[in-house]
């Protein structure tokens, strides 16, 4: 059981890397009070907005963050945090002036070296949603320079997939899609591979579409994207003539 703030983020963080949204969110409970450290504490709440977006519980991961800007102005990875949480969850939800705000307020030096590529992949998913698709491509690219972990090795080929089929480039996304789906990182990843099965279908490839799908399904399955993955399989099914 966690006990303090610090340790408690980690095994949050560990949670989610392993796709246990729901046990991550579950986590805060084994908090003792008396252990709080405000940086820690800003940090569990920013890791859980994204287990409950993955969820795709996307109110709630905005909600999560209000109120939190007074604290976290003292610490700069909570706030660079803070922002870029908020620019991917409007980005996902019709908000794509708003989500470039947020991205632009996130200053780069706040965060670590070895999460400089994720500030870059989520500028493109703002500048995707804004339609700014060039500008989105150039910070994807720059996110693939910038990588450090395994992960976002991995991220970086599924961001470039986005940005390809924004562009309606469907074999070059196909491509980057199933490279990502075979990158020895597998944790999470749902979003990616139901994409992929999305291209797949748009490709007329829908054999192809139902693996991907399943894939997302297997690898990720707490998530939002496992659940539109099985009604999309589900709807390949029914679409397939009878044998």
């Amino acid at each position: 059981m966690p006990h303090s703030l610090q340790s408690l983020n980690t095994a949050v963080d560990g949670r989610i890397a392993r796709g246990d949204y729901l046990g991550a969110l579950e986590l805060p409970r084994a908090l003792a009070a008396r252990d709080a450290d405000t940086m820690s504490a800003l940090l569990v709440e920013i890791n859980l907005a994204e287990a409950e977006y993955n969820l795709g519980r996307w109110s709630d991961a905005w909600d999560r963050l209000r109120g939190l800007d007074p604290l976290a102005a003292a610490f700069p990875i909570a706030r660079a945090g803070l922002s870029q949480q908020r620019a991917w969850i409007a980005a996902h939800t019709g908000r794509a002036g708003e989500a470039l705000r947020h991205w632009h307020r996130a200053e780069l030096g706040d965060l670590p070296r070895h999460y400089h590529a994720e500030h870059f992949f989520t500028g493109a998913v703002a500048q995707i949603a804004a339609g700014e698709l060039d500008a989105a491509q150039r910070c994807a690219r720059t996110g693939e320079r910038a990588t450090v972990r395994a992960s976002s090795r991995r991220n970086a080929l599924a961001i470039c997939g986005r940005v390809a089929a924004a562009m309606g480039e469907w074999t070059e996304a196909e491509r980057l899609f199933r490279a990502a789906a075979q990158h020895p990182h597998r944790g999470q990843g749902g979003d990616a591979m139901l994409l992929w099965g999305d291209v797949l279908v748009r490709l007329g490839r829908s054999a192809e579409a139902r693996q991907a799908y399943a894939l997302a399904v297997e690898r990720d399955p707490q998530s939002e994207s496992a659940q539109l993955a099985r009604v999309r399989s589900q709807g390949i099914l029914v679409s397939l003539p009878p044998r």
